[in-house]
């Protein structure tokens, strides 16, 4: 035959032509590298004892134990085998060969030259060590040997099987054949062998094993393997995050994110992802293609091998040529596996992780551009505010703020959302690349199924099916349009739940005095069932387009077969039908992932259009203009707003920024390395000027100048003290402290080296060392989230302490006083303000408390109504501050500091350590707990619900062995039946017209005709799409009920949690249960179990169909599933450990971007930005790396049970071949066992998603089974507290079992109605007791009674709703000011406005107050000096100025004041209100609820002097009007001078109590009596009793007597306000009892000279 000598011909021509061509390079490389050697050198990387590339660098150790032996002697052994076999066969052919062509000739020794080209290649093949250059040779050594084989096979492969298997055998022939046999091994040995060789040694990035794709060879990626340390130590141990191997050089989330941004691309966000990754989204739908193509492989092998039994039954003898299709289905199948476990591994790896990585890090290095105060109550100002000045009515305010509180579309600018962008929104983008190859395949898969079916049915049934099948698609365009519509409304209920979980979360301390829980349970519940409504209308409309979609490849489907039975008659074939079969599963599954891909690509549009929205916001504009100076020329600032994210301000923005704080023409000079102090009432605009220093305003006119910062390390290992301090870089502290997650020292070190002197002098500045001492692992205690286990005065001291400890110049301080006592405050004055840390650093700070500074003051700045009102230079004190820091530099004593040597290992391992072991999240080991089956179970409806699900299914599997049972039936009666189809229809349907004829018809045939089995096929068909939807409906109720009860238990916990508990969790952490977790829930996991069981039933269903063949398949079929399970076992043990990693590894991204979102003023101030986003790469990495390790671990399970699928499917068609069962049969057992490869993958991925998927329900229960606050107990008296008396007994408590009492054994009284201080030094345990008076903490020991009932046996929520706190750091909801002061909404405008003139938040009169400048008696200098500057004014005249300015009936019309209008907006935690305005919101709104007992925990420490004496005026009148009990906690003692009586706590202890003057006197008849004794002592200087500033006046810690008279002298004595509270104390008497203990003094003083 002379066509097939001339193929035999082209064909070893073109293998050894190609061979030859692939040789080159390895001979090119040998030159190139011997004429190196020859001239002395070598190249670049072939030092054996290095290696390193972009991924990492290689160790000693991974260099000794990189050896390619075994690859290398296999292809030596294989292609020496290959070269000798193809001689022998030449020669046994030149035996009996008498051909003289020279080509013919030619052509025959073209294998053993292929061959030797082959040796040539394992020659030269380079050695070990030369990574860079061996790997690439070694691949074309690989594709030489395969073209080896394929020549062989092509070649002589009929030829080797006939003379292997022929009847008649001939003994050369069978030689030949066996070394064509053992060439085409040994060329297939020699591909492995050449595929097995390692590409490199281990690489580690940062000492970590970089993930070993690239490390290992060929055949390990190509089978997934390289992934087998995972496995080894899930065998082991717990698996942690640090087993996972790294990322290699272009997965990190850095080099991602840098390339993406190199490439300056312009457009909308989804056109540039999708230029950045055009190549693998190609290599992606190139090999969708290629698995369409193979997808049809199969029903073309089964086509030729029904046809080839077809043929048989007709011959009565077999066809050998069966087998050959046999082979060939196994290698189609091997074949789809392979290509098809390689796509999703490519999506997974190369798109789905880098763009989800990608996505968050941009989101993040957004944030950290972008303004920190865009409060998004602010969006009302676009409705309501350009009319504000001119004062709108109220309907209208109403309206607006009605308008705005619906409008769901403006929550995503909340600080929640932002988050949403970065957890929700790049998920869903890159969840899209997954499922984007669906459209092609689709495509391909239409194109390619259709045209088979064409050839083996006809054009017309296919036209007409297909014709029928796309009259639905204009119905299933237009519900699409609604579905969309629908999704969008379903993302914006779901931002508006975890907006409100985020608040609540935020908030919940204050829910927790206010008795809110179940308001916000109602809140949050309500926001969660419109979320449900909104699930199930998406839910319907889902399945409405599910049926419609499906309905066109049932209608394809139905058409073609009947029109084809029609035209054909008997003559239908089973080859064809269930060819076909396949055919339109393959259709129908093309067109079923179109409203998939659909659904997903809604998603990512409209996520992608949120993204883009966010990127092009503009960022926040550089304010200050680099000069010398600290400086203000003229500068009008304001806080920015959302709009301005949006837009540019105009000329007529400044108008409609009247509404919100501004500060206006400001000239200012700060003097450089001085301190300067800004002073102003409550509201001024001090935090807003702090802010425009740092830039962290919008400036509208004039400008703002600071010194440029220069280039320098932001995370340095050793810094030489001179080079500390760097004059331009700013330190901040806000004034709510920003304290992250960590420990005390991580917090104050700041990612500074750790230099002990440095850091021990900060400690002592900032009065932390007692505090540190009281610590659990003193600085190395977890300060939680936000610093919640630390006082609000050490959260203000550890801030400052970061700041000193800092290298920054300017230090910019807000209010740092506040939180402090006198005592605390002085010392943080002396030593941390002007002390040796400060000096030469410009201070800038802002406080109420003037008085303490102004002696070392330089420069003073007075604030007022957004407007300087005075700025001067103080000489005179400014020369006292340089004397003060001399005397201190001379006097300061303490160790010298250590050299540099000693300091440079500064960051010490055990903080690193301590933090990963505390703070790590808890995750479950081993197996889901049989508790969450049990309990998702009995959420989801029991057993009624899971019957119905389940009989679903199995109707359904019963449907589809039916449908393919009358298919069978169908191909059997048209082979018997002999007439012709039309022909019986004719005479069916004349028979329709004689009732009785057509009985009798029905009667008379004992077997269904044609017509019934193609009826019989439609209707199945029809009901099974009707169930199909009924699945799904079922599905998501049983879904949704599981979610709703779940969500419901979870969110009840929550609220209900101890608070404690609260404070220790990160909220990141608790989102994450609430959103990732319940979304899980919600949309998977039901979904996820039914798969499994339907998965399940279907491989029964193949199996029992295969039996039907030859009941000999149950024992390979027993093989496998043993196989089976040792898979499955080693895969689910390793994905269940990775999953739950996978899980845990979100979280602290969210930790990290909330953290970082609240203190993103600090941050930018200390230019720390860039360490942030170095370390956020390193969360994404480690989300990366578990997402990536969990796709590996679920390749390599599904290659493994591909592999064993296609053995399945072979052994059922050798099994038909041999059992010779007819073509019906054979075509119905095989289109089932076809597939058992997708069935057997899908039960065993089912199977771990159910494991995996109840991961997300384990973690809701564990939260929804925490320990909660007792509900119990029983009801409050109907008007309890009537009187507000108040009884401690023996009162003990704790924080925790393990720790000790922080308040010991005490006991008081309070009278009704009367006014109680309670006074101590800083953590003195004052907080703790207002916390126990509420029950946030339970008291060990002893009792609280108010009005003679025992507050421990009353229901928690009627007894914080009885009473009433002004906590210390006040918390607002987002909402309006009328919705924070009215949250139940019952009261009148008037009373809300009348409640904010009682606190002077609406002035009735312009009070003018300016800063109180102290008399100090001690120097006169500075007295005079500092009345020159400014007027003093007298506390209580300035009281009774503002007293009887009060009485004026007349409202100030100030356009400029929020507060006139109740329909302000607030955003989340008041964050558009400074502190001291959020504390008098909360103090307006006590004083509404009108209740008997008021605590006032610090509730003016952010509010000026003299408003603090108006509103303690106010209170005296409001309180003792109602007859309230009234107790205050205050660090400024002239807060509570004039109270009915003082409790002194220290220690948590009652040093004393009683009315101040007892307190006062007593204090000072001991100070005589101490001075006696004292004096009758030669002893004074080692015995005195004069206490330090650490001593405590209690005599005994321990013992039951305790003695701590005089504790309140001491207060008063080390007070700034001394003078001041003697006068009002004391009154007339003051002069007189000072002068008795002067001369005391001086008395003892002689009584000592003389002795």
């Amino acid at each position: 035959m002379p066509d097939f000598d001339f193929l035999n011909q082209l064909v070893g021509l073109t293998a050894v032509a190609t061979v030859a061509l692939l040789t080159v390079p390895t001979l090119v490389h040998s030159w190139k590298t011997s004429r190196h050697f020859r001239g002395g050198y070598i190249q670049f990387g072939g030092d054996e004892g290095t290696y390193e590339d972009r991924d990492g660098i290689a160790t000693e150790d991974s260099i000794r134990a990189y050896t390619d032996t075994r690859p290398r002697v296999t292809a030596w052994l294989c292609t020496i085998i290959g070269l000798g076999a193809s001689i022998a066969a030449r020669i046994s052919l030149l035996k009996g060969a008498h051909d003289t062509n020279v080509i013919n000739e030619l052509v025959a020794w073209t294998e053993p030259a292929c061959w030797v080209f082959l040796c040539l290649q394992c020659a030269v093949l380079p050695s070990k060590h030369q990574h860079r250059g061996k790997f690439p040779l070694t691949i074309f050594g690989l594709l030489s040997s395969l073209l080896v084989g394929v020549s062989v096979a092509l070649r002589h492969g009929y030829e080797a099987l006939t003379s292997l298997h022929g009847p008649e055998r001939d003994t050369t022939a069978t030689a030949l054949g066996g070394l064509y046999l053992l060439q085409f091994v040994s060329a297939m040995t020699a591909t492995c062998g050449f595929a097995a060789f390692p590409r490199r040694p281990d690489v580690y990035d940062n000492a970590r094993l970089v993930d070993q794709q690239h490390t290992l060879s060929l055949l390990s990626r190509f089978t997934f393997t390289w992934n087998r340390g995972i496995f080894n130590i899930t065998e082991e141990r717990q698996m942690k995050v640090q087993d996972i191997p790294n990322l290699d050089f272009a997965t990190r989330s850095r080099n991602l994110q840098a390339k993406f941004l190199g490439r300056h691309a312009k457009g909308p966000l989804w056109k540039q992802l999708i230029k950045a990754h055009a190549g693998e989204l190609a290599l992606q739908w190139t090999l969708t293609l290629f698995i369409a193509l193979l997808a049809l492989f199969p029903q073309v092998v089964l086509y030729n091998f029904l046809s080839r039994i077809e043929r048989s039954q007709q011959r009565k003898s077999s066809d050998p040529t069966v087998f050959i299709w046999v082979f060939g289905l196994l290698l189609s199948q091997v074949l789809q596996v392979g290509v098809n476990n390689w796509l999703k591994w490519i999506t997974a790896s190369r798109l789905e992780i880098p763009v989800n990585a990608l996505l968050q890090s941009l989101v993040f290095s957004k944030a950290l551009k972008q303004y920190e105060t865009a409060p998004p109550g602010q969006d009302a100002d676009k409705s309501s505010n350009p009319a504000s000045q001119d004062g709108p009515n109220d309907t209208v305010r109403e309206t607006s703020r009605e308008q705005n509180g619906s409008a769901k579309g403006k929550k995503p600018k909340t600080r929640q959302s932002v988050i949403n962008h970065m957890k929700l929104d790049s998920g869903r983008v890159t969840i899209f690349c997954s499922y984007n190859n669906n459209f092609p395949m689709a495509i391909f898969k239409l194109i390619l199924a259709g045209g088979f079916a064409v050839s083996l049915m006809g054009w017309m049934p296919v036209v007409c099916g297909l014709a029928a099948g796309s009259l639905m698609v204009p119905i299933s365009s237009m519900l699409s349009r609604r579905y969309t519509k629908l999704h969008f409304g379903l993302m914006k209920f779901r931002d508006g739940k975890a907006h409100l979980l985020t608040e609540a979360l935020q908030g919940m301390r204050q829910i927790r005095y206010s008795a809110l829980e179940q308001h916000w349970e109602t809140k949050i519940l309500a926001s969660r069932n419109e979320e449900l409504r909104q699930y199930w209308k998406v839910a319907l409309w889902q399945c409405l387009v599910v049926f419609c979609v499906n309905l066109g490849p049932l209608l394809l489907a139905s058409v073609t077969f009947s029109i084809y039975v029609w035209q054909n008659g008997t003559h239908i074939r089973a080859s064809i039908i269930f060819t076909s079969l396949g055919l339109f599963d393959q259709l129908d599954e093309a067109v079923s992932l179109l409203p998939l891909l659909q659904m997903y690509l809604l998603e990512a549009w409209t996520s992608a259009v949120r993204l883009e929205k966010y990127f092009n916001q503009s960022d926040k504009e550089p304010v200050a203009e680099p000069a010398d100076a600290i400086a203000f020329d003229n500068a009008t600032v304001a806080w920015p707003r959302i709009q301005d994210t949006d837009k540019s301000e105009g000329d007529g923005e400044q108008e409609r920024r009247e509404f919100h704080s501004m500060l206006r023409d400001a000239t200012l000079d700060f003097p450089i390395g001085k301190l300067s102090v800004i002073t102003g009432k409550t509201g001024s605009g001090k935090s807003l000027l702090l802010a425009a220093l740092l830039g962290e305003v919008k400036i509208l006119a004039g400008s703002v100048r600071m010194p440029r910062l220069p280039e320098f390390d932001d995370n340095p290992k050793y810094i030489p003290k001179p080079e500390w301090i760097i004059p331009q870089l700013t330190a901040f502290v806000s004034q709510t402290p920003w304290i992250e997650g960590g420990t005390v020292k991580e917090n104050i070190l700041f990612g500074l080296p750790f230099v002990e002197d440095r850091y021990r002098k900060v400690i002592e500045a900032c009065a932390l060392e007692k505090d540190i001492e009281l610590l659990v692992d003193s600085d190395e205690t977890e300060v939680g989230p936000k610093g919640v286990t630390l006082s609000g005065g050490q959260r203000w001291r550890v801030a400052l302490a970061r700041a000193l400890y800092s290298r920054a110049g300017i230090l910019v301080l807000d209010d740092v006083l506040s939180a402090v006592d006198a005592h605390v405050g002085r010392l943080i004055v002396d030593r941390a303000l002007t002390g040796e840390l400060a000096r030469g650093r410009t201070r800038i700070l802002a406080t109420h408390h003037a008085e303490l500074v102004m002696p070392y003051a330089s420069y003073l700045v007075c604030l007022r109504s957004g407007e300087v009102e005075s700025a001067e230079l103080l000489p005179q004190i400014g020369a006292k501050a340089v004397m003060v820091e001399e005397a201190e530099q001379d006097t300061s004593s303490g160790p010298p500091a250590k050299s540099a040597a000693d300091t440079r290992d500064g960051p010490s391992a055990p903080v690193t350590s301590n933090k990963a072991t505390k703070d790590e999240e808890r995750r479950e080991s081993g197996h889901v707990k049989w508790r969450v089956y049990k309990a998702y179970f009995k959420a989801s409806g029991g057993v009624i619900a899971w019957l119905v699900g389940i009989s679903i299914l199995l109707v359904t599997h019963a449907l589809t062995v039916a449908r393919a049972w009358s298919l069978k039936e169908l191909s059997q009666q048209a082979a018997s039946e002999t007439a012709h189809f039309a022909s019986q229809t004719a005479r069916i349907i004349n028979s329709l017209a004689y009732t009785d004829g057509f009985v009798s018809h029905k009667a008379s045939g004992s077997e269904h005709g044609v017509f019934f089995w193609l009826t019989a096929y439609v209707v199945i068909e029809f009901v099974m799409l009707l169930v199909q939807v009924t699945r799904v409906l079922t599905i998501f109720f049983i879904g949704l009920r599981a979610s709703t009860e779940l969500f419901q238990r979870m969110t009840r916990a929550i609220l209900r949690a101890p608070l404690r508990w609260i404070d220790t969790v990160p909220a990141g952490r608790i989102l994450n249960r609430f959103t990732t977790d319940t979304f899980a829930v919600d949309r998977r996991l039901s979904s996820q179990t039914f798969s499994f069981l339907r998965n399940l039933i279907f491989l029964v269903v193949i199996i029992s169909s295969s039996l039907s063949v030859s009941v000999y398949v149950i024992f390979f079929g027993v093989f496998l599933f043993v196989l089976y399970m040792r898979v499955a076992r080693e895969y689910i043990r390793a994905a269940r450990e990775v999953k739950r990693i996978n899980s845990v590894s979100h979280s602290p991204i969210y930790d990290q971007f909330s953290s970082v979102l609240s203190g993103l003023s600090t941050i930018r101030a200390f230019d720390r930005t860039r360490f942030y986003m170095n370390r956020m790469y390193g969360l994404i990495d480690n989300s990366s790396k578990a997402s990536w390790m969990l796709e590996l671990s679920s390749r390599w399970m599904a290659f493994r049970m591909g592999v064993l699928g296609a053995l399945f499917v072979s052994v059922v068609a050798n099994a038909v071949a041999f059992s010779r069962v007819d073509a019906a049969l054979a075509g119905f057992s095989l289109a089932f066992a076809l597939r058992y490869t997708s069935a057997l993958t899908s039960l065993l991925q089912s199977m771990t998603s159910v494991e995996l998927g109840f991961n997300a329900c384990e973690r809701v229960l564990e939260y929804a089974e925490i320990e909660t606050e007792p509900d119990g107990g029983k009801d409050a008296p109907a008007a309890w507290p009537t009187e507000g008396r108040i009884e401690v007994g023996n009162l003990t408590v704790r924080y925790a079992a393990d720790l000790p009492p922080v308040l010991k054994s005490l006991n008081f009284n309070v009278g009704a109605g009367e006014r109680i201080g309670i006074i101590g030094r800083t953590g003195a345990g004052k907080s703790t007791l207002a916390a126990v008076f509420f029950r946030l903490l339970e008291p060990v020991e002893g009792f609280v009674r108010i009005d003679d009932v025992d507050i421990s046996t009353l229901k928690l929520s009627q007894l914080r709703s009885r009473l009433a706190i002004i906590p210390q750091d006040p918390f607002l909801f987002s909402g309006t000011l009328r919705s924070n002061l009215d949250i139940e909404g019952t009261m009148d405008d008037c009373e809300l406005l009348e409640s904010l003139k009682r606190v002077h938040l609406i002035e009735t009169v312009e009070d003018f107050e300016p800063p109180v400048v102290p008399f100090y008696t001690d120097d006169a200098t500075a007295s005079t000096s500092a009345s020159a500057v400014l007027p003093i004014m007298d506390s209580e005249t300035a009281t009774q100025a503002s007293t009887e300015a009060e009485r004026g009936p007349q409202l100030a019309q100030d356009s400029s004041n929020i507060f006139t209008n109740l329909s302000t907006p607030v955003s989340t935690g008041g964050a558009n209100l400074s502190q001291g305005q959020r504390q008098l919101v909360c103090l307006a709104r006590a004083l509404l609820k009108r209740p008997k007992i008021v605590v006032l925990d610090e509730a003016t420490s952010a509010v000026d002097r003299g408003t603090d004496s108006n509103i303690q005026e106010s209170l005296r009148k409001e309180f003792a009007a109602n007859g309230c009990t009234v107790l205050v906690i205050a660090h400024r003692l002239s807060t509570v001078a004039d109270f009915d009586q003082l409790l002194v706590l220290e220690k948590g202890r009652v040093a004393e109590m009683g009315t101040p003057r007892e307190l006062l006197l007593a204090g000072l008849t001991r100070a005589a009596a101490d001075a006696q004794r004292v004096a009758r002592n030669n002893n004074a200087n080692e015995d005195s009793p004069e206490r330090d500033g650490h001593e405590s006046t209690l005599q005994s810690e321990t013992g039951a007597e305790v003695d701590g008279t005089g504790a309140f002298w001491e207060l008063v004595q080390k007070s700034a306000e001394r003078d001041k509270l003697l006068e009002m104390i004391l009154g007339e008497e003051k002069d007189m009892l000072m002068e008795a203990i002067s001369g005391k003094d001086e008395k003892r003083k002689g009584t000592s000279q003389v002795a």
